[in-house]
Protein backbone atom coordinates (compact mmCIF):
# COMPACT_ATOMS: atom_id res chain seq x y z
CA UNK A 1 0.00 0.00 0.00
CA UNK A 2 3.24 2.22 0.57
CA UNK A 3 4.65 2.24 -2.56
CA UNK A 4 1.33 2.73 -4.76
CA UNK A 5 0.30 5.58 -2.19
CA UNK A 6 3.95 6.80 -3.42
CA UNK A 7 3.73 6.19 -7.21
CA UNK A 8 0.07 7.94 -6.76
CA UNK A 9 1.77 10.96 -5.50
CA UNK A 10 4.59 11.09 -7.70
CA UNK A 11 1.80 10.93 -10.63
CA UNK A 12 0.13 13.97 -9.23
CA UNK A 13 3.39 16.25 -9.06
CA UNK A 14 3.92 15.03 -12.58
CA UNK A 15 0.50 15.91 -13.44
CA UNK A 16 0.92 19.50 -12.20
CA UNK A 17 4.05 20.04 -13.51
CA UNK A 18 2.82 18.86 -16.84
CA UNK A 19 0.23 21.08 -17.03
CA UNK A 20 1.62 23.99 -15.82
CA UNK A 21 4.49 23.93 -18.26
CA UNK A 22 1.92 23.29 -20.99
CA UNK A 23 -0.11 26.29 -20.23
CA UNK A 24 2.88 28.46 -19.96
CA UNK A 25 4.35 27.28 -23.21
CA UNK A 26 0.29 28.06 -24.94
CA UNK A 27 0.24 31.57 -22.87
CA UNK A 28 3.91 32.57 -24.52
CA UNK A 29 2.91 31.05 -27.96
CA UNK A 30 -0.86 33.24 -27.47
CA UNK A 31 1.29 36.59 -26.19
CA UNK A 32 3.96 35.97 -29.06
CA UNK A 33 1.39 35.64 -31.75
CA UNK A 34 -0.89 38.85 -30.72
CA UNK A 35 2.52 40.97 -30.18
CA UNK A 36 3.09 39.83 -34.17
CA UNK A 37 0.00 40.31 -35.45
CA UNK A 38 -0.95 44.08 -33.29
CA UNK A 39 2.76 45.02 -35.16
CA UNK A 40 1.84 43.61 -38.37
CA UNK A 41 -1.72 45.58 -38.14
CA UNK A 42 0.08 48.39 -37.05
CA UNK A 43 2.65 48.60 -39.63
CA UNK A 44 -0.44 47.61 -42.43
CA UNK A 45 1.28 43.99 -43.16
CA UNK A 46 -0.12 42.47 -46.26
CA UNK A 47 -1.10 39.15 -44.77
CA UNK A 48 -3.99 40.82 -42.80
CA UNK A 49 -7.07 42.68 -44.80
CA UNK A 50 -7.70 46.21 -43.65
CA UNK A 51 -10.60 44.87 -41.82
CA UNK A 52 -8.73 41.67 -39.89
CA UNK A 53 -6.16 44.31 -39.06
CA UNK A 54 -8.92 47.06 -37.41
CA UNK A 55 -10.35 43.60 -35.29
CA UNK A 56 -6.44 42.74 -34.02
CA UNK A 57 -6.19 46.86 -32.62
CA UNK A 58 -9.33 46.78 -31.34
CA UNK A 59 -8.58 43.76 -29.12
CA UNK A 60 -5.33 45.33 -28.31
CA UNK A 61 -6.74 48.59 -27.19
CA UNK A 62 -9.42 46.26 -25.06
CA UNK A 63 -7.31 46.39 -21.64
CA UNK A 64 -6.72 50.34 -22.03
CA UNK A 65 -10.12 50.38 -22.11
CA UNK A 66 -10.81 48.41 -19.28
CA UNK A 67 -8.29 49.94 -17.11
CA UNK A 68 -9.81 53.66 -18.28
CA UNK A 69 -13.00 52.05 -17.04
CA UNK A 70 -11.95 51.48 -13.47
CA UNK A 71 -9.88 54.94 -13.41
CA UNK A 72 -13.53 56.57 -14.07
CA UNK A 73 -14.62 54.41 -11.14
CA UNK A 74 -11.85 54.79 -8.63
CA UNK A 75 -12.33 58.54 -9.82
CA UNK A 76 -15.88 59.23 -8.33
CA UNK A 77 -14.87 57.80 -5.19
CA UNK A 78 -10.93 59.66 -4.41
CA UNK A 79 -10.66 63.38 -4.80
CA UNK A 80 -6.71 63.80 -4.21
CA UNK A 81 -5.03 64.99 -6.83
CA UNK A 82 -1.91 63.32 -5.98
CA UNK A 83 -0.19 62.60 -9.42
CA UNK A 84 -0.16 66.63 -9.71
CA UNK A 85 1.92 67.45 -6.65
CA UNK A 86 5.73 66.53 -5.36
CA UNK A 87 7.12 65.88 -2.32
CA UNK A 88 8.73 69.11 -1.36
CA UNK A 89 11.73 67.62 0.53
CA UNK A 90 12.64 65.85 -2.55
CA UNK A 91 11.84 68.61 -5.54
CA UNK A 92 12.94 71.92 -3.73
CA UNK A 93 16.42 73.06 -4.12
CA UNK A 94 18.98 75.28 -2.37
CA UNK A 95 18.66 77.93 -4.68
CA UNK A 96 15.31 78.70 -4.66
CA UNK A 97 14.08 81.98 -2.89
CA UNK A 98 10.35 82.96 -1.69
CA UNK A 99 9.79 86.09 -2.52
CA UNK A 100 6.26 86.95 -3.48
CA UNK A 101 3.57 89.03 -3.96
CA UNK A 102 6.67 91.88 -5.09
CA UNK A 103 5.43 95.92 -4.63
CA UNK A 104 7.59 96.79 -7.39
CA UNK A 105 6.25 94.76 -10.43
CA UNK A 106 2.82 96.54 -11.70
CA UNK A 107 1.60 93.29 -14.07
CA UNK A 108 -0.39 90.33 -13.19
CA UNK A 109 -0.52 86.51 -12.98
CA UNK A 110 -2.64 84.63 -14.91
CA UNK A 111 -1.94 81.02 -12.99
CA UNK A 112 -3.11 77.96 -13.97
CA UNK A 113 -2.34 75.01 -11.21
CA UNK A 114 -3.52 73.34 -8.53
CA UNK A 115 -4.77 74.78 -5.81
CA UNK A 116 -5.02 73.65 -2.29
CA UNK A 117 -8.23 74.57 -1.55
CA UNK A 118 -10.06 73.46 -4.67
CA UNK A 119 -8.00 70.31 -4.87
CA UNK A 120 -8.18 70.28 -8.39
CA UNK A 121 -6.26 72.27 -10.78
CA UNK A 122 -7.58 75.94 -11.54
CA UNK A 123 -6.86 79.68 -12.93
CA UNK A 124 -6.43 82.33 -11.03
CA UNK A 125 -5.23 86.44 -12.06
CA UNK A 126 -3.29 87.70 -9.15
CA UNK A 127 -2.30 91.24 -8.68
CA UNK A 128 1.48 90.64 -8.00
CA UNK A 129 2.03 93.84 -6.29
CA UNK A 130 0.14 92.51 -3.14
CA UNK A 131 -0.72 88.99 -4.42
CA UNK A 132 -4.44 89.75 -4.39
CA UNK A 133 -6.87 87.29 -6.56
CA UNK A 134 -8.35 89.37 -8.99
CA UNK A 135 -10.37 86.61 -10.64
CA UNK A 136 -10.88 82.75 -10.40
CA UNK A 137 -12.06 80.06 -12.82
CA UNK A 138 -12.61 77.02 -11.11
CA UNK A 139 -13.53 74.41 -14.16
CA UNK A 140 -15.95 71.71 -13.50
CA UNK A 141 -13.44 68.41 -14.39
CA UNK A 142 -15.53 66.58 -14.29
CA UNK A 143 -18.03 67.58 -16.61
CA UNK A 144 -15.44 68.66 -19.01
CA UNK A 145 -14.37 64.70 -19.21
CA UNK A 146 -17.76 63.35 -19.92
CA UNK A 147 -17.31 65.20 -23.19
CA UNK A 148 -13.84 63.92 -23.55
CA UNK A 149 -13.56 60.75 -25.96
CA UNK A 150 -10.31 58.73 -25.84
CA UNK A 151 -8.89 59.42 -28.75
CA UNK A 152 -6.11 56.87 -30.80
CA UNK A 153 -2.84 58.46 -29.68
CA UNK A 154 -4.32 60.29 -26.31
CA UNK A 155 -6.49 58.65 -23.77
CA UNK A 156 -8.41 60.90 -21.66
CA UNK A 157 -7.50 59.74 -18.55
CA UNK A 158 -8.62 60.53 -14.54
CA UNK A 159 -11.05 63.92 -14.37
CA UNK A 160 -8.49 64.82 -11.42
CA UNK A 161 -5.77 65.44 -13.11
CA UNK A 162 -6.86 67.48 -16.25
CA UNK A 163 -4.88 71.19 -16.10
CA UNK A 164 -6.06 73.51 -17.73
CA UNK A 165 -3.24 74.20 -19.82
CA UNK A 166 -1.89 77.69 -21.36
CA UNK A 167 -4.99 79.49 -20.47
CA UNK A 168 -5.79 82.91 -22.53
CA UNK A 169 -7.86 85.25 -21.03
CA UNK A 170 -10.08 87.02 -23.61
CA UNK A 171 -11.48 90.81 -23.35
CA UNK A 172 -14.98 89.54 -21.64
CA UNK A 173 -13.02 87.77 -19.38
CA UNK A 174 -13.44 84.06 -20.38
CA UNK A 175 -10.54 82.25 -20.51
CA UNK A 176 -9.95 79.39 -23.62
CA UNK A 177 -7.40 76.70 -22.83
CA UNK A 178 -6.20 73.03 -23.62
CA UNK A 179 -6.44 69.50 -21.87
CA UNK A 180 -4.51 67.88 -24.47
CA UNK A 181 -7.04 65.86 -25.62
CA UNK A 182 -10.06 68.87 -26.04
CA UNK A 183 -10.36 73.12 -26.31
CA UNK A 184 -12.39 74.49 -23.69
CA UNK A 185 -13.98 78.36 -23.18
CA UNK A 186 -14.93 78.33 -19.68
CA UNK A 187 -16.52 81.25 -18.08
CA UNK A 188 -15.98 82.68 -14.22
CA UNK A 189 -19.45 82.57 -12.66
CA UNK A 190 -20.26 78.79 -13.59
CA UNK A 191 -18.22 75.97 -13.13
CA UNK A 192 -19.64 74.45 -16.26
CA UNK A 193 -17.90 75.01 -19.27
CA UNK A 194 -19.04 77.00 -22.07
CA UNK A 195 -17.99 74.60 -24.41
CA UNK A 196 -15.64 71.47 -24.93
CA UNK A 197 -14.34 70.52 -28.13
CA UNK A 198 -13.71 66.98 -28.19
CA UNK A 199 -10.36 67.33 -30.73
CA UNK A 200 -7.01 66.58 -29.26
CA UNK A 201 -5.38 70.17 -28.60
CA UNK A 202 -2.11 70.47 -26.89
CA UNK A 203 0.94 72.63 -24.94
CA UNK A 204 0.51 76.24 -26.26
CA UNK A 205 -3.03 78.46 -26.92
CA UNK A 206 -2.29 81.41 -28.86
CA UNK A 207 -5.09 84.18 -30.43
CA UNK A 208 -4.47 84.93 -34.24
CA UNK A 209 -3.28 88.35 -35.62
CA UNK A 210 -6.80 90.11 -35.12
CA UNK A 211 -7.63 88.10 -31.65
CA UNK A 212 -10.80 86.36 -33.36
CA UNK A 213 -9.37 82.35 -33.51
CA UNK A 214 -6.91 80.41 -31.70
CA UNK A 215 -3.69 78.45 -33.05
CA UNK A 216 -2.61 76.06 -30.78
CA UNK A 217 -0.91 72.15 -31.46
CA UNK A 218 -3.23 69.20 -32.52
CA UNK A 219 -2.87 66.04 -34.33
CA UNK A 220 -3.25 64.96 -37.87
CA UNK A 221 -3.45 61.38 -39.44
CA UNK A 222 -3.11 62.99 -42.97
CA UNK A 223 0.49 63.17 -43.41
CA UNK A 224 1.17 60.16 -45.15
CA UNK A 225 -1.66 58.62 -47.45
CA UNK A 226 0.57 56.44 -49.15
CA UNK A 227 2.81 54.91 -46.75
CA UNK A 228 0.40 53.09 -43.93
CA UNK A 229 2.91 52.18 -41.80
CA UNK A 230 4.21 55.75 -41.60
CA UNK A 231 0.73 56.80 -40.78
CA UNK A 232 -0.40 54.00 -38.26
CA UNK A 233 2.98 54.47 -36.64
CA UNK A 234 3.69 57.97 -36.63
CA UNK A 235 2.40 60.54 -34.78
CA UNK A 236 2.11 63.61 -37.42
CA UNK A 237 1.52 67.53 -34.94
CA UNK A 238 -0.38 69.82 -36.92
CA UNK A 239 -1.47 73.45 -36.96
CA UNK A 240 -4.61 73.38 -35.38
CA UNK A 241 -7.16 76.37 -36.21
CA UNK A 242 -9.71 77.17 -34.17
CA UNK A 243 -13.12 79.87 -33.72
CA UNK A 244 -13.17 81.19 -30.49
CA UNK A 245 -16.86 79.40 -30.39
CA UNK A 246 -15.22 76.44 -30.25
CA UNK A 247 -14.81 74.61 -33.84
CA UNK A 248 -12.27 73.66 -35.70
CA UNK A 249 -11.40 75.67 -38.83
CA UNK A 250 -8.23 73.80 -40.33
CA UNK A 251 -6.11 71.29 -39.34
CA UNK A 252 -2.43 71.56 -41.32
CA UNK A 253 -0.35 68.32 -41.12
CA UNK A 254 3.07 69.79 -40.15
CA UNK A 255 4.28 66.23 -41.81
CA UNK A 256 3.17 67.30 -45.03
CA UNK A 257 4.21 70.91 -44.78
CA UNK A 258 7.76 69.49 -44.11
CA UNK A 259 7.64 67.40 -46.99
CA UNK A 260 6.09 69.95 -49.22
CA UNK A 261 8.78 72.30 -48.63
CA UNK A 262 11.86 69.84 -48.97
CA UNK A 263 12.50 69.22 -45.33
CA UNK A 264 11.28 65.67 -45.29
CA UNK A 265 15.14 64.32 -44.49
CA UNK A 266 14.86 66.43 -41.50
CA UNK A 267 11.64 64.74 -40.25
CA UNK A 268 12.33 61.28 -41.24
CA UNK A 269 15.89 61.18 -42.02
CA UNK A 270 17.99 61.66 -38.28
CA UNK A 271 17.15 59.03 -36.25
CA UNK A 272 19.17 55.96 -37.65
CA UNK A 273 17.68 52.94 -37.62
CA UNK A 274 15.58 53.81 -34.67
CA UNK A 275 11.64 53.86 -35.45
CA UNK A 276 10.88 57.76 -34.56
CA UNK A 277 7.13 57.47 -33.40
CA UNK A 278 6.99 61.38 -32.77
CA UNK A 279 9.43 62.92 -34.36
CA UNK A 280 7.90 66.50 -34.73
CA UNK A 281 6.38 66.87 -31.00
CA UNK A 282 5.44 70.35 -31.35
CA UNK A 283 5.14 72.44 -28.84
CA UNK A 284 4.14 76.12 -29.95
CA UNK A 285 2.65 78.30 -32.20
CA UNK A 286 2.96 82.03 -31.92
CA UNK A 287 1.32 84.46 -34.26
CA UNK A 288 2.80 87.65 -35.68
CA UNK A 289 0.95 90.17 -34.93
CA UNK A 290 3.18 92.99 -37.16
CA UNK A 291 4.80 92.74 -40.16
CA UNK A 292 8.81 93.91 -40.32
CA UNK A 293 11.85 92.76 -42.58
CA UNK A 294 11.76 89.25 -42.17
CA UNK A 295 7.53 88.41 -41.21
CA UNK A 296 4.64 89.47 -41.96
CA UNK A 297 1.18 89.58 -39.52
CA UNK A 298 -0.45 86.08 -39.47
CA UNK A 299 2.65 84.42 -40.36
CA UNK A 300 3.70 81.93 -37.47
CA UNK A 301 6.83 80.99 -35.74
CA UNK A 302 6.51 77.47 -34.56
CA UNK A 303 8.98 75.24 -32.02
CA UNK A 304 9.40 71.17 -32.18
CA UNK A 305 11.10 69.88 -29.94
CA UNK A 306 11.81 66.51 -31.05
CA UNK A 307 13.95 68.17 -33.89
CA UNK A 308 15.54 70.68 -31.89
CA UNK A 309 14.71 73.06 -34.59
CA UNK A 310 12.28 76.39 -35.09
CA UNK A 311 10.31 77.22 -38.38
CA UNK A 312 8.92 80.52 -39.68
CA UNK A 313 6.07 79.62 -41.61
CA UNK A 314 3.96 81.39 -43.46
CA UNK A 315 -0.13 80.03 -44.01
CA UNK A 316 -1.64 81.77 -46.76
CA UNK A 317 1.45 80.31 -49.47
CA UNK A 318 2.29 77.21 -47.00
CA UNK A 319 5.66 77.95 -47.24
CA UNK A 320 8.60 78.10 -44.53
CA UNK A 321 10.80 80.77 -44.86
CA UNK A 322 13.43 80.36 -42.57
CA UNK A 323 14.16 77.14 -39.77
CA UNK A 324 17.16 76.95 -37.45
CA UNK A 325 17.89 73.76 -35.70
CA UNK A 326 20.22 74.40 -32.49
CA UNK A 327 21.98 75.80 -30.51
CA UNK A 328 18.59 75.39 -28.16
CA UNK A 329 17.93 71.92 -27.49
CA UNK A 330 14.58 70.10 -26.77
CA UNK A 331 12.61 73.37 -26.69
CA UNK A 332 9.82 75.17 -25.24
CA UNK A 333 8.38 78.50 -25.54
CA UNK A 334 8.91 81.04 -28.81
CA UNK A 335 8.30 84.11 -28.84
CA UNK A 336 8.98 87.68 -31.22
CA UNK A 337 10.25 90.22 -29.32
CA UNK A 338 10.53 93.18 -31.84
CA UNK A 339 10.92 93.30 -35.84
CA UNK A 340 13.74 91.18 -35.94
CA UNK A 341 14.36 89.65 -32.42
CA UNK A 342 12.96 86.16 -31.29
CA UNK A 343 12.88 84.35 -27.94
CA UNK A 344 13.52 80.60 -27.32
CA UNK A 345 13.42 79.00 -23.91
CA UNK A 346 15.53 76.03 -24.11
CA UNK A 347 15.43 73.16 -22.14
CA UNK A 348 18.54 72.22 -22.92
CA UNK A 349 18.08 68.31 -22.29
CA UNK A 350 19.79 65.68 -24.25
CA UNK A 351 17.40 63.35 -25.58
CA UNK A 352 15.36 60.27 -23.84
CA UNK A 353 17.86 60.24 -20.74
CA UNK A 354 16.10 58.05 -18.15
CA UNK A 355 16.48 61.12 -15.20
CA UNK A 356 17.44 64.59 -13.82
CA UNK A 357 21.05 63.39 -13.11
CA UNK A 358 21.36 62.53 -17.00
CA UNK A 359 19.77 64.79 -18.79
CA UNK A 360 22.16 67.77 -19.13
CA UNK A 361 25.63 67.22 -21.02
CA UNK A 362 27.49 68.96 -18.61
CA UNK A 363 27.38 68.59 -14.74
CA UNK A 364 25.43 71.97 -13.05
CA UNK A 365 24.40 73.07 -16.91
CA UNK A 366 20.74 74.54 -16.86
CA UNK A 367 17.52 76.06 -18.85
CA UNK A 368 18.50 78.77 -21.24
CA UNK A 369 17.26 81.56 -22.62
CA UNK A 370 18.75 82.74 -26.04
CA UNK A 371 17.92 85.63 -28.48
CA UNK A 372 17.93 85.11 -32.74
CA UNK A 373 18.25 87.91 -34.50
CA UNK A 374 17.39 87.78 -37.70
CA UNK A 375 19.38 90.89 -38.87
CA UNK A 376 23.13 89.61 -37.77
CA UNK A 377 22.33 86.30 -37.92
CA UNK A 378 23.34 86.24 -34.15
CA UNK A 379 22.31 84.36 -31.14
CA UNK A 380 22.92 85.53 -27.86
CA UNK A 381 21.90 84.66 -23.86
CA UNK A 382 21.23 88.12 -22.21
CA UNK A 383 20.00 86.66 -19.22
CA UNK A 384 22.32 84.50 -18.69
CA UNK A 385 23.60 85.25 -15.12
CA UNK A 386 20.32 85.69 -13.94
CA UNK A 387 19.71 82.29 -14.55
CA UNK A 388 23.15 81.31 -13.41
CA UNK A 389 21.67 81.95 -9.75
CA UNK A 390 18.49 81.15 -9.94
CA UNK A 391 19.22 77.88 -11.94
CA UNK A 392 15.67 76.62 -13.57
CA UNK A 393 16.03 73.19 -14.55
CA UNK A 394 12.49 71.90 -16.18
CA UNK A 395 13.62 68.92 -17.77
CA UNK A 396 9.59 69.16 -19.93
CA UNK A 397 7.33 72.09 -20.63
CA UNK A 398 8.56 75.24 -19.25
CA UNK A 399 7.56 79.08 -20.63
CA UNK A 400 10.00 82.25 -21.25
CA UNK A 401 8.43 85.86 -21.90
CA UNK A 402 10.33 88.54 -22.58
CA UNK A 403 8.53 91.59 -20.96
CA UNK A 404 8.34 95.40 -22.57
CA UNK A 405 10.44 96.67 -19.63
CA UNK A 406 13.37 94.43 -20.90
CA UNK A 407 12.74 91.84 -18.14
CA UNK A 408 11.62 88.71 -17.88
CA UNK A 409 9.19 85.82 -16.72
CA UNK A 410 10.07 82.28 -16.42
CA UNK A 411 7.58 79.00 -15.54
CA UNK A 412 9.82 76.32 -14.59
CA UNK A 413 7.01 73.93 -15.13
CA UNK A 414 8.20 70.90 -13.59
CA UNK A 415 9.02 72.00 -10.62
CA UNK A 416 5.91 74.41 -9.59
CA UNK A 417 7.88 77.59 -9.53
CA UNK A 418 7.29 80.86 -11.32
CA UNK A 419 10.42 83.49 -11.61
CA UNK A 420 10.06 87.58 -12.81
CA UNK A 421 13.60 89.29 -13.36
CA UNK A 422 14.59 92.73 -14.30
CA UNK A 423 17.09 92.89 -16.70
CA UNK A 424 19.46 92.92 -13.75
CA UNK A 425 18.09 90.81 -10.95
CA UNK A 426 15.17 88.46 -9.43
CA UNK A 427 12.31 90.58 -8.60
CA UNK A 428 10.10 87.71 -7.57
CA UNK A 429 10.16 84.20 -7.21
CA UNK A 430 6.65 81.87 -6.17
CA UNK A 431 6.23 78.43 -5.46
CA UNK A 432 2.81 76.70 -5.82
CA UNK A 433 2.91 75.29 -2.37
CA UNK A 434 0.01 72.81 -1.60
CA UNK A 435 0.66 72.26 1.87
CA UNK A 436 3.71 71.83 4.19
CA UNK A 437 4.76 69.06 2.41
CA UNK A 438 4.39 68.97 -1.04
CA UNK A 439 4.47 71.47 -4.37
CA UNK A 440 1.21 71.76 -7.27
CA UNK A 441 2.06 71.41 -10.39
CA UNK A 442 1.58 74.63 -12.83
CA UNK A 443 0.59 74.49 -16.38
CA UNK A 444 1.84 77.15 -18.41
CA UNK A 445 0.90 80.78 -16.85
CA UNK A 446 1.32 83.91 -18.54
CA UNK A 447 2.44 86.79 -17.06
CA UNK A 448 0.26 90.08 -17.93
CA UNK A 449 1.38 93.79 -18.13
CA UNK A 450 -1.04 95.96 -16.63
CA UNK A 451 -2.33 96.99 -19.80
CA UNK A 452 -2.90 93.56 -20.86
CA UNK A 453 -4.72 93.21 -17.80
CA UNK A 454 -7.32 96.37 -17.95
CA UNK A 455 -10.43 95.83 -19.65
CA UNK A 456 -10.47 92.13 -19.01
CA UNK A 457 -10.42 93.34 -15.68
CA UNK A 458 -13.46 95.84 -16.40
CA UNK A 459 -15.10 93.29 -17.23
CA UNK A 460 -14.53 90.95 -14.67
CA UNK A 461 -15.85 93.50 -11.96
CA UNK A 462 -18.71 93.96 -14.10
CA UNK A 463 -19.57 90.61 -13.91
CA UNK A 464 -22.50 89.10 -11.31
CA UNK A 465 -22.38 85.91 -10.47
CA UNK A 466 -25.22 84.21 -8.47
Amino acid sequence: MENIKSTDNSFGWQFWLWLGSTVLVVLIVVVTSVAWLTRHAVMAGPRLTEAQSQIILEVAAFPAKVKAAVVELYQLIDDDPGALLMDKQVTEQPSWVRRFPAPEDSGYLLFSGVDATAKQSVVKLLRIADGVEMARWQPDLLAINNQITDKKRVLKGRYLYIRPTHPILLKNGDIVFNTGNSLVRQNRCPAKPIWVLDEIVHHSNELDEHGESVWAPSVSEEGFPENKWLKNFIRDDALGHFSLAGKLLERRSFASILIDNGLGALLLGTSGMADNGDPIHMNQIKVAHSDSRYWRRGDLLISTRHLSTLFLYRPSTNKILWHQTGPWMNQHSVDFIDAQRISVFSNNVVSGAPNKEHSFLKKNDINRVYVFDFETNQVSQPYEKLLAEAKPMTLTEGRAQLLPDGGLFIEETNYGRQLRFTKDKLLWSRVNDYDDKRIGAVSWSRYLTAEEASEPLKALAAMQCN
